[in-house]
């Protein structure tokens, strides 16, 4: 069936500098490049003590995986030892206890989630082990708030599938990226189907499946990426994450100047493609990559207000939001500085894991763009009352730029609610950095130079 039934590709409002669509992904701000040393350090205890701490979600993050997949700028390393693999548990075991003490009085959590990384690279004792750091120091259990959990097809095994079950795991995630051989193996990914066809048959017993493919991958076609779609779909994943292929510096493909994804008309094509196809299925669409299934089980549970909620990141790798401040540990995508930010991070005593000391402190203007890219880039949109509420001004005040999206046929405006149109979800991407800070959008080009 074909999709292209309302713009064509070249209905880009050319006053509008987009630009290509797809160059990079825009879902937090700011981004990490923004970060570095916090002078002084920060006490994670007097960090918190002001917060908002009911409703916080918990991470946990796991940076390794059985290969490093061409595409993945995250923070990860392929391959570990079990004794390094113990020697990382027991250094997110002391930062888990810290934690717990830092944040000891009024503290609850709305959910929780693993990732990496694949948390499932870890043996089957250590992955029960982890959880165990959850429900042992903060009184998190799976099976009381909503939890979710990244694995890979290979290691979505039954005995460490078993484990997460009997904890209560609700949710599973699983790149599978393509169904087509050659094309995951184009994008530095060689996994076979038929380990994938008996994942995904292993991960349906979960009462939530979310199946991740990539779109613009060399050589793809529309009839392979609607093969791909096909075979997702015939597992009634609840969730599914349509991402666009980018090749990014310090990655695998970007190291092969000869590798390209495909052209911006002709990605743009499959995504409208996957969208009208995910559509006529009955998913709705919560985000340029995010579709959801509309039958009811799969819509309950707390979700993630990253306007509002705190976000509490544990591992090396994973980022920490409160309101006024963002903190991690050191961010790299090549193995060598990867694997040296984890030997630091790991050696860390009690004194060190108990203060912040890299990170972005959030301005008051931060904050205001934050709010407003994390509101508009989703479907519930930005409402204006919610914003006066909490910066005490209008939204137009700051961004202009709201105005020319609607103009440009981008957004709509309706009962004080901006939401982007079909056209401006297609291009959130773009939409997004448009309202970054300059000082931001220098720091993300020097980040992204090789």
């Amino acid at each position: 069936m074909s999709s292209i039934t309302s713009l064509p590709m070249a209905a880009t409002p050319s006053r509008w500098p987009v630009g290509d669509p797809y160059e990079a992904y825009s879902y937090s701000y700011p981004h990490k490049s923004a970060y570095g040393p916090l002078e002084p350090g920060l006490s994670l205890r007097s960090l918190w003590q002001g917060e908002k701490r009911s409703g916080l979600s918990l991470y946990f993050h796991l940076p390794f995986c059985e290969m490093r997949c061409g595409f993945c700028n995250l923070f990860a390393r392929a391959g570990a030892d079990n004794d390094l693999l113990d020697q990382y548990l027991d250094a997110l075991e002391l930062q888990t206890q810290v934690l717990a003490d830092a944040t000891a009085t009024s503290r609850s959590f709305a959910r929780l989630a693993v990732g990496g990384g694949t948390p499932t690279f870890l043996a089957p004792a250590q992955l029960e082990r982890l959880l165990g750091f959850a429900e042992r120091y903060l009184d998190v259990h799976p099976g009381r708030i909503p939890t979710s959990v990244e694995t890979s097809p290979k290691t979505a095994t039954s005995d460490r599938l078993g484990i997460l079950r009997d904890h209560g795991v609700e949710r599973m995630s699983i790149g599978v990226q393509s169904f087509d051989e050659r094309e995951t193996h184009a994008i530095g990914r060689p996994q076979e189907t038929r380990e994938v066809h008996a994942a995904l048959g292993r991960l349906r017993e979960f009462p939530i499946l979310n199946i991740d493919l990539i779109y613009g991958q060399p050589g793809q076609t529309v009839q392979s990426w609607l093969f791909s779609l096909q075979n997702a779909l015939a597992y009634r994943p609840e969730e599914i994450y349509l991402y666009p292929l980018y090749v990014r510096p310090n990655t695998g493909l970007g190291s092969h100047c000869h590798v390209r994804r495909a052209d911006a008309d002709f990605t743009r094509m499959l995504y409208r493609e996957g969208r009208d196809f995910l559509f006529a299925l009955g998913y709705e669409q919560i985000s340029m990559r995010f579709f959801r299934a509309s039958w009811e089980h799969c819509n309950s549970g707390a979700v993630y207000c990253c306007q509002t909620d705190g976000m509490l990141g544990l591992g090396c790798g994973a980022r920490s939001y409160t309101s006024h401040v963002h903190y991690s540990s050191p961010f790299a995508v090549a193995s060598a500085r990867v694997q040296a930010i984890l030997n630091d991070w790991m050696s860390q005593t009690r004194d060190d894991l108990a203060c912040a000391t890299w990170g972005v402190r959030l301005s008051e203007e931060d904050r205001r763009r934050r709010f407003v890219i994390q509101s508009l880039l989703t479907r519930s949109g930005l409402d204006e009352a919610d914003y006066f509420e909490q910066f005490g001004e209008p939204v137009a005040e700051l961004f202009a730029q709201l105005e020319a999206l609607a103009a440009d046929g981008l957004a709509t405006k309706s009962a004080g609610v901006w939401r982007l149109s079909t056209l401006g979800l297609e291009l959130s991407d773009a939409i997004g950095p448009s309202f970054y800070s300059s000082k931001s959008r220098q720091l993300l080009r020097e980040f992204a130079r090789p």
